[in-house]
């Protein structure tokens, strides 16, 4: 079955469509969860993407806004799918809208994303039904179905793509066929502050005692085009709301909720030299009680935010992803890995000195990885062990395959060459555990067999020596947020 596909590129500006509230289109967004996943909802997760978008739909459209992975949770039987559908055939049918706007944010949510549609078109056959994220992005024709569950798949960004949908509802309705189209990106001076109202009573229902982590995006776009990421999808110019803007769209945010922590969410934190100093001193003059996380790049890090950071609650976080310079070049995370490393070195050290805790991240079993490219990474941790009184901690994750990313577009390459084993295939089309499938790979032939969990193994000691040397802050912090099962130390109870 084939769609149409089209590039709307004459969009109308704000002052084209006009800055009051229309009464045509009703638009209903909604994040669907995500079926099959072992890893269940533990803390209340506002969808900050999601809502920044509601938040521009706002200023033309009435707007609602459901998140039915914390209404009802993730499904993992088939019996809890079932459970999850009546609810929200209910929740549907108790709604006034006239477009639903359905958020698959990762393949995660390929499956739950057709059961909140299939629920859709059955309650209201005319209803305009649109599709956007990542997974649409990458595989658009994944969602052109014999029964015509959606009206048009968004590719990249949503907002001027759904303010145009909406605006010729009334005059053209449904397309005879499902349409692909590619959203182009919002310009900086069209970004608008985020209407937390619109997911107030989620919170207050959600979270009584409050918000562990806020998680917030202050810009678009990323430079850079690591070979895992999904980010390539998207525009690669930085685009960010002025520091001021930021600080106070935060602060907003902290005020009307009860919030511990804010992650900024962005893909690379603070491209800009001038906008990063002038958002940390922006935060350091508001003085707020909360930890603030964010992650960038180990050579952007200078003296001057070393000083601002000092006076912050902060923890600093860095794709460091692998030791190994081969590995670092096939991930295309540095054109001049060594240098990267030292740069991550330098850093680290000099957060450490002033007592910034700080998150080397790391990433197995990406495809390529060798048993000689594993002893270079743990060779690479082990000398970043040696200091005592650290700061740093280190988070392992395992290689999640996404289509979308560089590695999902050449795994014939990485068969060919490392010999890596793609186990699940399009897990997300199957029922097995979508979590644990998306990570189902062997990265090389040298990891295979009994070497399959080798970097666990590796890793284990290397975690105990990292406990030792962590500052009483750092140790506590990493207890509470990465590792409960050191809240059973001594060492924690006496910090």
């Amino acid at each position: 079955m084939k769609a149409s596909t089209s590039c709307w590129s004459n969009f109308g500006s704000r002052r084209e469509i006009g800055n009051g509230v229309s009464n045509e289109s009703k638009i209903l967004l909604a994040y669907p969860s995500c079926f099959r996943y072992s890893e269940q909802v533990d803390s209340l997760d506002i969808k900050t993407s999601l809502l920044w978008l509601a938040s521009y739909l706002k200023q033309f459209h009435p707007v609602e806004y459901v998140d039915y992975e914390l209404k009802i949770g993730r499904p993992a039987s088939q019996t809890q799918i079932r459970r999850f559908e009546r609810i929200v055939r209910n929740d549907l049918s108790s709604r006034d809208f006239d477009i639903l706007g359905i958020s698959c944010w990762t393949s995660l949510s390929y499956q739950s994303s057709l059961a909140v549609a299939r629920i859709c078109r059955e309650l209201y056959p005319d209803k305009l039904i649109v599709v956007g994220g990542y997974h649409p992005t990458a595989l658009p024709n994944e969602f052109i179905t014999e029964d015509k569950l959606f009206d048009y798949v968004v590719c990249g960004e949503g907002e001027h793509a759904l303010v145009d949908i909406a605006r010729r509802l009334a005059d053209t309705g449904r397309p005879a066929k499902t349409e692909i189209i590619q959203g182009p990106p919002l310009k900086l001076e069209e970004f608008v502050p985020y209407n937390w109202d619109l997911v107030e009573p989620i919170v207050r229902q959600h979270a009584v005692n409050g918000v562990d982590c806020l998680y917030i995006f202050l810009a678009r776009g990323c430079p850079f085009r690591c070979s895992f990421c999904m980010e390539p999808l998207k525009d690669a110019n930085w685009r960010a709301l002025s520091p001021a803007e930021a600080v106070a769209q935060i602060m907003a945010a902290a005020r009307r909720f009860e919030i511990r922590s804010v992650g900024i969410a962005d893909a690379c934190f603070g491209v800009r030299p001038a906008w990063r100093h002038e958002f940390l001193n922006r935060m350091v003059e508001e003085q707020p009680p909360f930890w603030v996380i964010f992650e960038t790049r180990p050579e952007y890090i200078t003296e001057e935010d070393i000083r601002l950071l000092t006076h912050l609650k902060a923890e600093v976080q860095f794709g460091v992803e692998s030791g190994s310079p081969s590995m670092l070049r096939l991930m295309h995370k540095s054109r001049a890995p060594e240098k990267f490393l030292g740069a991550f070195v330098r850093a680290s050290r000099e957060l450490s000195s002033h007592g910034i805790v700080h998150r080397g991240n790391l990433l197995f079993n990406h495809p390529g990885e060798t048993r000689d490219t594993l002893d270079e990474t743990f060779a690479f941790i082990d000398s970043c062990l040696a200091p005592e009184h650290s700061s740093l901690m280190w988070v392992p994750h395992t290689y999640m395959h996404f289509p979308g990313c560089e590695v999902y577009d050449h795994r014939e390459s990485f068969e060919n060459k490392y010999g890596t084993r793609f186990d699940a295939g399009d897990w997300w089309l199957g029922d097995s555990d979508q979590y644990q499938a998306s990570m189902a790979l062997v990265p090389s032939a040298s990891l295979d067999g009994e070497n399959r969990e080798l970097c666990w193994r590796m890793m284990e000691p290397r975690m105990e020596k990292m406990k030792q040397i962590l500052t009483p802050q750092a140790f506590r912090f990493a207890a509470n947020k990465y590792y409960p099962y050191w809240q059973d130390d001594y060492r924690y109870q006496n910090v």
